[in-house]
C-alpha cells in the first residue's frame, strides 16, 4: 500500500490544489505584501515606533554611515576627550634626547648603561586615573629595538614620579607584557601577563580599557583584546594622564617613536 504525504493532499475535494502548493502560494503572497506586519501593534510597526531599535550592541559599523555625516553636537559632551597627534610637546615633561616632528616624537637614551628617557603628562586640575569611572587609553609606538632596554608606558606614574600605581605595558628586553603596579613605599609591586606574538620594532596600537560598572581592565592591541583583569585591582586614583619611560640596559643607544595619544574619560 502506497503512503500519501500529507502535503501532497488536495486542499479538498472541489480543490487539487495540494496542501503544500497552497502553504508555498500564501507565504509568497505575505512576502510580496509590502504592508505585512505594518498595522498598529504588529511587529515592523512596534519595531518602526521604538525609541531605541534593537540592533545588537557593536553591530553599527562604518560602512552604514554617510561621508560627513557625523556632527560635533553628536560627540559625547560629558567626557574628558584627547586626541592628539603629538603636534605641540606644552604641557609634557621629559628626560632624554627628544624630536618632535608632526604626528612624531621620537625619544633616545645615551649610550650608557641604566640611562633613562622619559616623557609624560600631568594634569593639574583632575585625575585622570580614577577608578570610579571608566577610561579609555591608547597610543601608538614603534620600538627601535627588541634587546638590553626595560620600557614602561600608561596611565598613572613611575617610581622616576613618586606615584603611587601605574596601569601599562612593559617592554624587558623583547618580550611584552601588560600590567599594573602599586607602590609600596619601597618600590613598586607588579602584576603582569605575558603578550605574545607581537613585534615590538613594528608601529602597534596599545590600548587600555577600563570599564567600572563591571569591574574590568582591559588591554588589547592592534585591537585584539590580550587580557582583562576583573580582581586585586589597584583603588589608588592618579593625576598622571601618560607616561613613558625607556632604560637601556647596556652601553647602547635605546629609542622609540610616539606616534600618536588618545583618551577619554567622564568628566
Amino acid at each position: 500500500m502506497s503512503i500519501v504525504t500529507w502535503g501532497n493532499l488536495p486542499k479538498s475535494q472541489i480543490d487539487n490544489e495540494t496542501i503544500e502548493e497552497a502553504i508555498t502560494r500564501l507565504i509568497a503572497a505575505h512576502n510580496d505584501d509590502a504592508d505585512a506586519h505594518l498595522e498598529t501593534g504588529q511587529s515592523l510597526q512596534s519595531h518602526k515606533a521604538s525609541e531605541i531599535i534593537d540592533h545588537l550592541a557593536l553591530s553599527i559599523i562604518q560602512d552604514k554611515i554617510g561621508d560627513g555625516e557625523i556632527s560635533l553636537q553628536k560627540l559625547i559632551a560629558d567626557h574628558h576627550i584627547i586626541v592628539s597627534a603629538l603636534e605641540s610637546l606644552d604641557g609634557w615633561f621629559y628626560g632624554g634626547t627628544i624630536k618632535n616632528d608632526l604626528s612624531c616624537v621620537w625619544l633616545k637614551t645615551t649610550n650608557s648603561s641604566d640611562n633613562v628617557a622619559y616623557l609624560g603628562c600631568t594634569p593639574t586640575f583632575w585625575y585622570p586615573l580614577n577608578w570610579d569611572k571608566d577610561f579609555f587609553w591608547q597610543t601608538s609606538i614603534e620600538f627601535s629595538d627588541n634587546t638590553e632596554q626595560v620600557i614602561y608606558f600608561g596611565i598613572g606614574g613611575s617610581d622616576k614620579l613618586g606615584d603611587c600605581v601605574f596601569v601599562g605595558f612593559k617592554i624587558s628586553n623583547g618580550t611584552l607584557y601588560c600590567c599594573f603596579g602599586v607602590d609600596e613605599g619601597g618600590g613598586y609591586s607588579y602584576t603582569s601577563q605575558e603578550i605574545s606574538g607581537i613585534t615590538i620594532t613594528d608601529p602597534n596600537v596599545y590600548r587600555i580599557i577600563y570599564i567600572q560598572s563591571e569591574g574590568t581592565l582591559n588591554f588589547y592591541v592592534n585591537g585584539v583584546l590580550k587580557k582583562t583583569w576583573d580582581s586585586g585591582l589597584p583603588t589608588e586614583s592618579s593625576n598622571s594622564l601618560a607616561y613613558f619611560e625607556m632604560k637601556t640596559t647596556s652601553d647602547n643607544y635605546r629609542s622609540f617613536y610616539l606616534y600618536d595619544f588618545l583618551f577619554s574619560s567622564p568628566k
